[in-house]
């Protein structure tokens, strides 16, 4: 299997595995996701708020998005 579609096939895993936790398959509820987030990009989250102000400036948003991406 190509990178991109083991990629694909990973996400869907890791969708299905908290939605049916839910009961349901096909959908997430609000508490599910943010548990998938805390659990599943727990390292990806450490590297935002670094600057320790309270907030998420464009540079961190954007070293998220660069992490998320690799």
């Amino acid at each position: 299997m190509s990178r991109f579609l083991d990629g694909i096939s990973t996400i869907t895993s890791i969708f299905h595995k908290y939605a049916k936790e839910d009961g349901d398959c096909s959908n997430l509820s609000q508490r599910k996701m943010q548990e998938l987030i805390q659990k599943e990009f727990a390292d990806i989250l450490q590297f935002l708020e670094w600057d320790g102000d309270g907030h998420i400036d464009f540079n961190e948003f954007l070293l998220l998005v660069f992490r998320v991406a690799k």
